[in-house]
This record gives C-alpha cells, structure tokens and sequence, in this order.
C-alpha cells in the first residue's frame, strides 16, 4: 500500500512539475533577468552557474512583499530573506560549540557590578560606501535604539537596560546600564537568526528608523561592511553580488573570500515545484522540505546533502522546539491535573515518526538541547524524574481526569458540567501542513 504521507512528491506530481519547468524555465539557469538586472545596475557582471547560489526561500504567496526594504528595524522586516547578511555583528554565538566569536567587536568587558561595559571595536573595517566603522556607529546605534519604543525591533529591550551609551574614542564604547546587566552583550549578538544589528551612523542620522527602507542601489544602499552587495530586488528576485574584498579576510578571522559569487533569492514556490528544481539542479538550497519530501530529492539527486548529510533527520536541532503551550490562568487549564493530563495523553514519540517522519527527537523541557543549556537541564534531573514530562500515559491521564470530576459523554469527549473540554491549538503557518 502507498504510504499515504508521501503522496504529495509521487511519481505523477514530479513528472507533472518537471513539464511545468520546461515550459518556464529559470532564466539562463540563474534565476533572474538579465534586462531587469541592467535596469537597476547598468551592467551586470557574467557569473558562472557554479558560482552562483539559487535559493528558494521565503515571500508570501510566491512574491516578496519586501524588496525594498533593508532596513532589519522596522517592524515588518524579515532578517531571513537576505536582509540579515548585510548588517555584521559585534560577535557570533554558536549554540553547537557554546562559543562566543568577536567580529564588529574585538573584546569586550563588564565592570564588578555588571553596571558597565565597555565594547572595543576593530580597526580597518569600512562600510560599503568608504566611509570607517567606528565607535561612533555602535554608540549611535545602541542609544537610537533607548528612544523608538515600540516602533522598532529591540528598543524596548535595550531601552529596559541602558541608561547611555558614548563613544569614548573610535574605537571604545562605554554602555552605562540602570540595573546590573551581565547579559546584554550576550542579547546583541547573532544567534540562532537573531541579534542587534550595527547600523551607520552617517547614514541613519536624522531618518525615521520605524519607516526609512536602506534601499537606493544606484546610490549604494543598504550600505555594509559585509562582502555582499544588493544589485537587484523586485516581487519575484532578490539578486545579492560578492564585493572585491572583505575587512575579515584582511584581519585573518576567515581564510578567503566566499566561493559564491552571486546570491539569487527566489520566492518558496509550490513544494512539489522546488524539489524538482533542486532535483534537476535548478536551485541550491530551499525551506522548508518535509522529511518525506527530502528522501524523494536525496534519491534522485546525489550531489544533494543536508544539515546531517544524507541520513535523517536532514536538520538539526532548532531553537524552536516545537511545544504545546496552555493558558494555565483560564479555566480548565488553570487546575496543573489537567495540564498533566493533557501531557499523559501525548504520544511525542508518534508525532516525530507520523508528522516528521522520524526527524525529531524529543527533550524533556521546552528549549533545545544546545550544550549551553545542558547544565541547567541536568540541574533539575530529580525534578524531572519526579515530574516525567515526556510520559505517555493515557490511564495517567484518565485517571486524573475522572478524580477531578471529568468523565466522557456519549460523543467520546471529556465533559465537566456540561462543559466539553477543549484545547483549542494554534500554530505557525510553516507547519499548516502537518498540523495547527
């Protein structure tokens, strides 16, 4: 019998996919047009498909709804649709290694009190448009952020903590906090897909940040000190070229320029559609494949590989897990019987291997099992024993149930009063196909 799980990618549906690819091809196999590309930078350079990089990533409906705007703090930007590679960071945080890498900044240091910090930035670094990065940005940065409110990303974060924040010199900023932070330089950096991004001073100066888009290619914006630059944006492509040099190859902190010379966005199209494309080599690299549809391209295309290789579960370990989180201040959910009851009833094991194919793993708390955060999971290792939260127990769960007066009417559902318990789910629209 067909696995009914897979019956999206069948045979039929790649084959019906394939033909509507040869009758619209992606342009000279890049996936943008040439003329359109001119229109917005005169002359675009000739980039070889080997090195070029074609993803298929993000947008609504198959259009990007934000082309033109490259300024990460509005409150509609999308960091992950190519946004967030043109603002460095002070530094990395690598959950996997659990290792904090120094980049904007080279070194950093709290006073005994934690009230303090005082940020030291490289040298030798320049923005796009020639002109340094300083001090002087970092500091414009951080206090700007003291004063937006709600407006923008991350100012009633920063603004909870920072009392001032001076460039001393070009290369020494102070950040004065109101309570003891110890923290904070830890929230700015990049991790996971997130951080403070560092902007320009001399360009972000007197703008509205809730609304000014960085987006001007003929005059050279967004402006970074990254080795990437924007050559074309449109509904249907976002086209990204690698500059001539980069300051952290000059510093020693990578060995080369990157490989690619060229990054193409193109909107999430049909799943069907893109594993296809990357079965025939159209694109690179896509989001987000379910693991049914992943086996289907590793079969068909060995030069594909994931996050594992070509074993499951074809990711890693997210900084979202998933979890099913209860309003415990509202009826039923506010008795912890039913909360547990709920849990007994839970079969994680079954998710993992129906909606995931086997591509998950459980964890006994609600955060990823990044090495940084084993300790405090071990802390707690009697309390879990004493409290298994990945038990599937269904008399459990009964049986909590009916000592708090719960029993099941004639339908099959729990009832209490003639009230029908009921766990209304909602969920993010990357998993609308699997579940709410």
């Amino acid at each position: 019998m067909d696995d009914p799980r897979i019956s999206k990618l069948s045979r039929r549906n790649v084959v019906k996919a394939g033909a509507a690819l040869a009758a619209t091809p992606l342009a000279a196999g890049t996936g943008f047009a040439p003329a359109a590309l001119a229109a917005q930078t005169g002359d675009p350079a000739e980039v070889a498909r080997n090195r070029t990089l074609i993803l298929r990533w993000g947008g609504q409906e198959g259009r990007y709804i934000d082309h033109e705007l490259w300024n990460g703090y509005p409150v509609g930007a999308n960091h992950q649709n190519g946004l967030g590679i043109f603002y460095e960071p002070l530094a990395y945080y690598s959950a996997f290694a659990d290792e904090t890498i120094p980049w904007l900044a080279e070194k950093w240091e709290y006073n005994a009190d934690s009230t303090e910090l005082v940020i030291t930035t490289r040298t030798g670094i320049t923005w796009s448009d020639g002109e340094p990065f300083s001090a002087e940005d970092v500091a414009y940065t951080i206090q700007t952020l003291t004063t937006l409110g709600s407006s923008v990303k991350w100012s009633t974060d920063v603004a909870q903590f920072v009392e001032s924040a001076v460039a001393e010199n070009e290369t020494t900023v102070r950040v004065t906090f109101k309570v003891p932070a110890p923290r904070f330089f830890y929230f700015m950096t990049y991790k996971y897909d997130i951080g403070v991004y560092m902007v320009p001073k001399h360009i972000y100066e007197g703008k509205d940040w809730a609304t000014f888009t960085a987006y001007d290619i003929p005059n050279g914006l967004p402006v970074t000190t990254g080795p990437w630059r924007l050559v074309f944006a449109s509904p249907d492509q976002k086209v990204i070229d690698r500059a001539e040099s980069w300051w952290a190859v000059d510093a020693g902190l990578v060995d080369a320029m990157p490989a690619v010379e060229r990054i193409v966005y193109l909107p999430f199209a049909d799943e069907t559609q893109v594993a296809q494309q990357l079965i025939q080599n159209q694109v690179d690299c896509a989001l987000d494949l379910r693991p049914f549809t992943m086996e289907t391209i590793l079969q068909q295309n060995p030069a594909i590989i994931t996050h594992s290789g070509t074993e499951p579960p074809y990711g890693y370990v997210d900084w979202w897990p998933t979890s099913l989180y209860v309003n415990n201040e509202v009826p039923p959910f506010d008795d912890p019987d039913v909360r547990w009851a709920l849990s007994s009833f839970i079969d994680r094991e079954q998710i993992i291997s129906v909606a995931y194919g086997g591509a998950g793993s459980t964890h006994p708390v609600p955060m990823p099992s990044y090495p940084g955060l084993q300790p405090y999971v071990e802390s707690i290792a009697g309390l879990l024993e004493q409290y298994p939260t990945l038990e599937f127990n269904p008399d459990k769960g009964t049986k909590l149930l009916t000592d708090k007066g719960w029993a099941k009417n004639g339908d099959g559902f729990w009832e209490k009063g003639g009230q029908v318990l009921k766990v209304p789910i909602g969920g993010i629209n990357i998993f609308a196909d699997i579940g709410p």
